[in-house]
């Protein structure tokens, strides 16, 4: 592994886990799993799942996004491009 490398992959490690611990501070509802952006976002994203509307809340310092995802739309909500794409991560614990 080169320098290179192993500078992306350590700089990846760390924007996660500023994330997941943005997302530990902030409310899982039951019967959810909860996903965080990966990184900060200037912008609210609702993300539409199966005709149902999953709304994006901010972490109490309003830098990351969270979404608490109902269990029946889970595993839909893991196909959307942003998941696949790696911008919104699931919160550690899920």
């Amino acid at each position: 592994m080169s320098v290179l490398e192993k500078t992306k992959a350590a700089k990846a490690k760390v924007v996660t886990k500023k994330a997941q611990e943005a997302a530990s501070v902030t409310r899982k509802l039951p019967a959810t799993t909860m996903f965080i952006s990966k990184n900060e976002e200037i912008q609210d994203i609702s993300i539409t799942v199966m005709g149902e509307e999953v709304r994006s809340r901010w972490c109490k310092d309003m830098e990351y996004l969270t979404w608490n995802v109902p269990s029946h739309l889970v595993e839909r909500f893991e196909m959307h491009e942003f998941i696949v794409q790696g911008r919104i991560i699931r919160a550690e614990g899920d």
